[in-house]
Protein backbone atom coordinates (compact mmCIF):
# COMPACT_ATOMS: atom_id res chain seq x y z
CA UNK A 1 0.00 0.00 0.00
CA UNK A 2 1.47 3.39 -0.60
CA UNK A 3 1.83 6.15 2.12
CA UNK A 4 -0.56 8.99 1.15
CA UNK A 5 -0.22 10.88 4.22
CA UNK A 6 1.63 13.83 2.92
CA UNK A 7 1.25 13.15 -1.05
CA UNK A 8 -0.74 15.85 -3.23
CA UNK A 9 -3.89 15.00 -4.59
CA UNK A 10 -4.86 15.33 -7.86
CA UNK A 11 -7.06 15.07 -10.24
CA UNK A 12 -6.67 15.30 -13.77
CA UNK A 13 -9.09 15.76 -16.92
CA UNK A 14 -7.14 14.90 -20.24
CA UNK A 15 -8.12 15.48 -23.71
CA UNK A 16 -5.92 11.75 -24.36
CA UNK A 17 -7.10 10.09 -27.40
CA UNK A 18 -5.85 7.47 -29.62
CA UNK A 19 -4.49 8.24 -33.21
CA UNK A 20 -6.69 11.52 -33.33
CA UNK A 21 -4.94 14.03 -32.03
CA UNK A 22 -1.42 15.21 -30.31
CA UNK A 23 -0.32 12.35 -28.20
CA UNK A 24 1.90 14.04 -25.83
CA UNK A 25 -1.36 13.26 -23.39
CA UNK A 26 -0.65 9.78 -23.79
CA UNK A 27 3.08 10.18 -22.47
CA UNK A 28 2.00 12.87 -19.91
CA UNK A 29 -0.25 10.13 -18.01
CA UNK A 30 2.77 7.67 -18.24
CA UNK A 31 4.76 10.08 -16.84
CA UNK A 32 2.48 10.77 -14.21
CA UNK A 33 1.78 6.68 -13.36
CA UNK A 34 5.57 6.76 -13.02
CA UNK A 35 4.99 9.19 -10.17
CA UNK A 36 2.35 7.24 -8.15
CA UNK A 37 4.07 6.75 -5.62
CA UNK A 38 4.82 10.11 -5.04
CA UNK A 39 1.10 11.70 -6.07
CA UNK A 40 -2.62 10.36 -4.76
CA UNK A 41 -4.09 10.41 -8.17
CA UNK A 42 -7.70 10.70 -6.95
CA UNK A 43 -9.43 10.56 -10.97
CA UNK A 44 -8.48 10.82 -14.58
CA UNK A 45 -10.97 12.01 -16.82
CA UNK A 46 -10.23 11.09 -20.35
CA UNK A 47 -13.30 13.91 -21.76
CA UNK A 48 -12.39 12.59 -25.64
CA UNK A 49 -14.78 9.79 -24.83
CA UNK A 50 -15.17 9.27 -28.38
CA UNK A 51 -12.17 9.31 -29.48
CA UNK A 52 -10.81 6.28 -27.37
CA UNK A 53 -9.91 8.64 -24.83
CA UNK A 54 -10.93 5.81 -21.72
CA UNK A 55 -9.24 2.98 -23.73
CA UNK A 56 -5.39 4.90 -23.88
CA UNK A 57 -6.02 5.35 -20.29
CA UNK A 58 -6.81 1.84 -20.26
CA UNK A 59 -3.64 0.85 -21.85
CA UNK A 60 -1.26 2.98 -20.08
CA UNK A 61 -2.58 1.40 -16.62
CA UNK A 62 -2.00 -2.25 -18.43
CA UNK A 63 1.43 -1.21 -19.04
CA UNK A 64 1.56 0.09 -15.25
CA UNK A 65 0.08 -3.20 -14.24
CA UNK A 66 2.50 -5.18 -16.27
CA UNK A 67 5.64 -3.22 -14.57
CA UNK A 68 4.31 -3.51 -11.19
CA UNK A 69 4.15 -7.70 -11.34
CA UNK A 70 7.94 -7.67 -13.36
CA UNK A 71 9.22 -5.17 -10.92
CA UNK A 72 7.91 -5.31 -7.40
CA UNK A 73 6.97 -2.22 -7.36
CA UNK A 74 4.54 -3.21 -4.72
CA UNK A 75 7.97 -2.78 -2.85
CA UNK A 76 9.06 0.54 -3.65
CA UNK A 77 5.70 2.82 -2.82
CA UNK A 78 3.43 1.96 -5.63
CA UNK A 79 -0.42 1.10 -5.41
CA UNK A 80 -1.65 -1.97 -6.61
CA UNK A 81 -2.80 -1.78 -10.79
CA UNK A 82 -6.49 -2.14 -9.16
CA UNK A 83 -6.19 1.09 -7.04
CA UNK A 84 -6.87 2.71 -10.60
CA UNK A 85 -9.97 0.61 -11.31
CA UNK A 86 -12.45 3.64 -10.27
CA UNK A 87 -10.41 6.51 -10.92
CA UNK A 88 -10.77 6.41 -14.63
CA UNK A 89 -13.82 8.40 -15.60
CA UNK A 90 -16.53 6.37 -17.88
CA UNK A 91 -18.98 9.35 -18.76
CA UNK A 92 -19.40 12.80 -17.69
CA UNK A 93 -21.59 12.13 -14.49
CA UNK A 94 -18.65 9.71 -13.35
CA UNK A 95 -16.78 12.10 -14.00
CA UNK A 96 -18.39 14.84 -11.95
CA UNK A 97 -19.23 12.59 -8.81
CA UNK A 98 -15.46 11.62 -8.81
CA UNK A 99 -14.23 15.30 -8.86
CA UNK A 100 -17.04 15.74 -5.74
CA UNK A 101 -16.24 13.35 -3.99
CA UNK A 102 -12.78 14.24 -3.87
CA UNK A 103 -13.05 18.18 -3.93
CA UNK A 104 -15.37 17.64 -0.51
CA UNK A 105 -13.22 15.47 1.29
CA UNK A 106 -11.37 16.92 4.36
CA UNK A 107 -7.68 16.37 2.67
CA UNK A 108 -7.09 19.66 0.90
CA UNK A 109 -6.05 20.97 -1.33
CA UNK A 110 -7.05 19.25 -4.05
CA UNK A 111 -4.73 19.86 -7.16
CA UNK A 112 -6.63 20.14 -10.19
CA UNK A 113 -4.92 19.37 -13.62
CA UNK A 114 -5.92 20.32 -16.74
CA UNK A 115 -4.71 18.90 -19.96
CA UNK A 116 -6.65 20.17 -22.45
CA UNK A 117 -9.60 22.69 -23.01
CA UNK A 118 -11.59 23.78 -20.05
CA UNK A 119 -15.17 23.04 -20.58
CA UNK A 120 -16.11 20.04 -18.68
CA UNK A 121 -13.76 20.98 -15.84
CA UNK A 122 -15.37 24.61 -15.92
CA UNK A 123 -19.13 23.01 -16.43
CA UNK A 124 -18.58 20.65 -13.50
CA UNK A 125 -16.82 23.33 -11.08
CA UNK A 126 -20.12 25.92 -12.09
CA UNK A 127 -22.13 23.62 -10.41
CA UNK A 128 -20.44 22.89 -7.66
CA UNK A 129 -18.67 26.62 -7.01
CA UNK A 130 -18.27 26.68 -3.11
CA UNK A 131 -15.35 23.10 -3.83
CA UNK A 132 -13.55 25.97 -5.39
CA UNK A 133 -12.21 26.87 -1.96
CA UNK A 134 -10.83 23.24 -1.82
CA UNK A 135 -9.10 23.04 -5.19
CA UNK A 136 -5.79 24.10 -6.53
CA UNK A 137 -5.73 24.45 -10.41
CA UNK A 138 -3.28 24.30 -12.51
CA UNK A 139 -4.13 24.48 -16.68
CA UNK A 140 -1.46 23.89 -19.66
CA UNK A 141 -1.87 26.67 -22.71
CA UNK A 142 -5.19 28.03 -21.51
CA UNK A 143 -4.55 31.92 -22.43
CA UNK A 144 -3.59 33.63 -25.29
CA UNK A 145 -1.63 31.68 -28.56
CA UNK A 146 1.40 32.80 -30.02
CA UNK A 147 0.80 34.49 -33.22
CA UNK A 148 3.42 32.62 -35.59
CA UNK A 149 0.81 29.27 -34.40
CA UNK A 150 -2.21 30.59 -35.91
CA UNK A 151 -1.75 29.20 -39.15
CA UNK A 152 -1.36 25.97 -37.47
CA UNK A 153 -5.43 25.91 -36.14
CA UNK A 154 -7.72 23.56 -36.88
CA UNK A 155 -10.05 25.89 -39.74
CA UNK A 156 -13.28 24.46 -37.69
CA UNK A 157 -11.70 26.33 -34.62
CA UNK A 158 -12.78 29.76 -33.89
CA UNK A 159 -10.73 32.79 -34.61
CA UNK A 160 -10.55 35.95 -33.43
CA UNK A 161 -10.05 39.12 -35.53
CA UNK A 162 -6.92 39.98 -33.61
CA UNK A 163 -4.09 37.97 -32.72
CA UNK A 164 -3.29 39.24 -29.28
CA UNK A 165 -6.90 37.72 -28.56
CA UNK A 166 -6.55 34.11 -30.14
CA UNK A 167 -7.15 31.61 -27.46
CA UNK A 168 -4.27 29.08 -26.92
CA UNK A 169 -4.81 25.68 -27.56
CA UNK A 170 -6.92 24.68 -24.51
CA UNK A 171 -8.50 27.89 -24.45
CA UNK A 172 -11.96 26.95 -24.71
CA UNK A 173 -14.02 27.44 -21.79
CA UNK A 174 -11.10 29.12 -20.11
CA UNK A 175 -13.01 32.54 -20.09
CA UNK A 176 -16.03 31.17 -18.34
CA UNK A 177 -14.33 30.54 -15.50
CA UNK A 178 -11.94 33.65 -15.68
CA UNK A 179 -14.95 35.77 -16.26
CA UNK A 180 -16.69 34.43 -13.16
CA UNK A 181 -16.35 36.83 -9.96
CA UNK A 182 -17.33 33.46 -7.83
CA UNK A 183 -13.35 32.31 -8.62
CA UNK A 184 -11.64 35.22 -8.33
CA UNK A 185 -10.12 34.08 -5.10
CA UNK A 186 -9.51 30.69 -6.38
CA UNK A 187 -5.72 29.55 -6.55
CA UNK A 188 -4.78 29.43 -9.96
CA UNK A 189 -1.53 28.65 -11.81
CA UNK A 190 -2.21 29.16 -15.82
CA UNK A 191 1.10 27.83 -17.61
CA UNK A 192 0.29 29.88 -20.91
CA UNK A 193 3.87 29.39 -22.72
CA UNK A 194 6.06 28.36 -20.72
CA UNK A 195 5.21 24.91 -21.01
CA UNK A 196 6.72 24.73 -24.20
CA UNK A 197 10.22 24.52 -22.44
CA UNK A 198 9.30 20.55 -22.65
CA UNK A 199 9.80 20.87 -26.64
CA UNK A 200 13.14 22.55 -27.52
CA UNK A 201 16.63 21.29 -28.78
CA UNK A 202 17.53 17.69 -28.97
CA UNK A 203 17.63 16.55 -25.97
CA UNK A 204 13.81 15.53 -25.58
CA UNK A 205 14.53 13.00 -28.58
CA UNK A 206 17.69 11.54 -26.68
CA UNK A 207 15.21 11.49 -23.71
CA UNK A 208 12.53 9.23 -25.09
CA UNK A 209 15.20 6.59 -26.26
CA UNK A 210 16.27 6.06 -22.69
CA UNK A 211 13.01 6.47 -20.83
CA UNK A 212 12.02 3.52 -23.13
CA UNK A 213 14.19 1.17 -22.00
CA UNK A 214 12.40 1.24 -18.56
CA UNK A 215 9.83 -1.32 -18.52
CA UNK A 216 6.37 -1.60 -20.10
CA UNK A 217 5.63 1.73 -19.38
CA UNK A 218 8.73 3.29 -21.31
CA UNK A 219 7.98 1.52 -24.55
CA UNK A 220 4.70 2.60 -24.27
CA UNK A 221 5.79 6.23 -23.98
CA UNK A 222 7.76 5.40 -27.65
CA UNK A 223 4.84 3.50 -28.77
CA UNK A 224 2.41 6.02 -28.60
CA UNK A 225 4.37 8.78 -30.94
CA UNK A 226 5.05 5.47 -33.32
CA UNK A 227 2.73 7.14 -35.55
CA UNK A 228 3.56 11.12 -35.25
CA UNK A 229 6.47 11.60 -36.99
CA UNK A 230 6.88 15.05 -36.27
CA UNK A 231 6.75 13.88 -32.18
CA UNK A 232 9.62 11.20 -32.07
CA UNK A 233 10.84 13.00 -28.52
CA UNK A 234 9.74 13.25 -24.91
CA UNK A 235 6.94 15.73 -25.68
CA UNK A 236 4.98 15.66 -22.40
CA UNK A 237 3.70 19.11 -22.73
CA UNK A 238 1.22 18.92 -20.04
CA UNK A 239 3.76 17.18 -17.64
CA UNK A 240 4.55 20.71 -16.17
CA UNK A 241 1.44 20.46 -14.06
CA UNK A 242 3.05 17.46 -12.50
CA UNK A 243 6.72 18.96 -12.39
CA UNK A 244 5.55 22.04 -10.10
CA UNK A 245 4.28 18.98 -7.83
CA UNK A 246 6.62 16.54 -7.84
CA UNK A 247 10.14 18.99 -7.23
CA UNK A 248 11.31 18.27 -3.95
CA UNK A 249 12.53 21.81 -2.78
CA UNK A 250 9.31 23.74 -4.68
CA UNK A 251 7.39 25.74 -2.44
CA UNK A 252 3.52 24.49 -3.31
CA UNK A 253 2.33 27.77 -1.97
CA UNK A 254 4.57 29.93 -3.95
CA UNK A 255 4.79 29.79 -8.07
CA UNK A 256 6.56 32.95 -8.39
CA UNK A 257 10.06 31.36 -6.77
CA UNK A 258 10.07 28.96 -9.29
CA UNK A 259 10.40 25.23 -9.75
CA UNK A 260 10.88 22.44 -12.13
CA UNK A 261 7.68 23.89 -13.94
CA UNK A 262 9.32 27.38 -14.70
CA UNK A 263 8.74 29.98 -12.78
CA UNK A 264 5.43 32.20 -12.30
CA UNK A 265 4.22 35.98 -11.74
CA UNK A 266 1.11 37.27 -9.65
CA UNK A 267 0.02 39.68 -12.06
CA UNK A 268 -2.99 40.82 -10.41
CA UNK A 269 -2.37 40.82 -6.21
CA UNK A 270 -5.38 42.56 -5.12
CA UNK A 271 -8.22 41.37 -7.49
CA UNK A 272 -6.82 37.71 -7.80
CA UNK A 273 -4.71 37.35 -4.82
CA UNK A 274 -4.11 33.73 -5.61
CA UNK A 275 -4.13 33.54 -9.61
CA UNK A 276 -0.57 33.25 -11.34
CA UNK A 277 0.93 33.17 -14.58
CA UNK A 278 3.80 33.08 -16.95
CA UNK A 279 6.77 35.59 -16.24
CA UNK A 280 7.79 38.33 -17.82
CA UNK A 281 11.26 38.97 -16.36
CA UNK A 282 12.64 42.25 -18.03
CA UNK A 283 10.02 42.11 -20.88
CA UNK A 284 7.59 44.82 -20.60
CA UNK A 285 4.38 43.22 -20.46
CA UNK A 286 0.27 44.43 -20.14
CA UNK A 287 -1.30 41.22 -17.84
CA UNK A 288 -4.69 43.41 -17.83
CA UNK A 289 -4.60 43.74 -21.96
CA UNK A 290 -1.82 41.91 -23.83
CA UNK A 291 -2.61 43.91 -27.12
CA UNK A 292 -1.01 46.87 -25.67
CA UNK A 293 2.59 44.88 -25.45
CA UNK A 294 1.65 42.54 -27.92
CA UNK A 295 5.07 43.80 -29.81
CA UNK A 296 6.59 41.62 -27.17
CA UNK A 297 4.93 38.60 -26.85
CA UNK A 298 7.99 36.65 -28.58
CA UNK A 299 10.49 38.17 -26.39
CA UNK A 300 7.82 37.29 -23.15
CA UNK A 301 6.82 33.96 -24.53
CA UNK A 302 10.91 33.30 -25.12
CA UNK A 303 11.65 34.46 -21.68
CA UNK A 304 8.69 32.19 -19.90
CA UNK A 305 10.09 29.38 -22.18
CA UNK A 306 13.72 29.91 -20.83
CA UNK A 307 12.31 29.52 -17.17
CA UNK A 308 11.81 25.82 -17.66
CA UNK A 309 14.44 25.16 -20.00
CA UNK A 310 17.41 25.79 -17.58
CA UNK A 311 15.74 23.71 -14.69
CA UNK A 312 15.16 20.83 -17.13
CA UNK A 313 18.85 19.27 -16.63
CA UNK A 314 17.88 18.87 -13.47
CA UNK A 315 14.65 17.19 -14.10
CA UNK A 316 15.73 14.89 -16.29
CA UNK A 317 18.31 13.37 -14.06
CA UNK A 318 16.06 13.24 -11.28
CA UNK A 319 13.52 11.05 -13.43
CA UNK A 320 16.24 8.80 -14.77
CA UNK A 321 18.07 8.36 -11.60
CA UNK A 322 14.22 7.38 -10.32
CA UNK A 323 13.49 5.19 -13.17
CA UNK A 324 16.79 3.16 -12.38
CA UNK A 325 15.84 2.34 -8.94
CA UNK A 326 12.33 1.62 -9.76
CA UNK A 327 13.41 -0.72 -12.25
CA UNK A 328 16.29 -2.44 -10.56
CA UNK A 329 15.13 -5.95 -9.76
CA UNK A 330 16.45 -5.62 -5.82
Amino acid sequence: MQNTDKHPRVFVFTDINIDAGDPDDRQSLVHLLWYADELTIEGIVPDRWYAGGLEACVMAVEAYARDYEDFRLDRKGYPHPSFFSNKLAEDRDHAARLFREAASGPDSPLYILVWGNMGLFGEILRQNPDLARNIKLITIATDLMKEEHIQYMPDHWEKTDQPCTQYNWNGFGRNEIYDDPRFDNMWWLEINWTYEGMFSGNEPAEMLEKLSMFGSLGMHMKDVVKNEPWAQYFRVGDTPSVLYLIDPDNNLDDPTLGSWAGKFTKPFPDERPNYYTDYNGPVEWDYSNPCNTWVNHVDMANHAISTLEIVRPEMYRELLNKLSAIYSIN
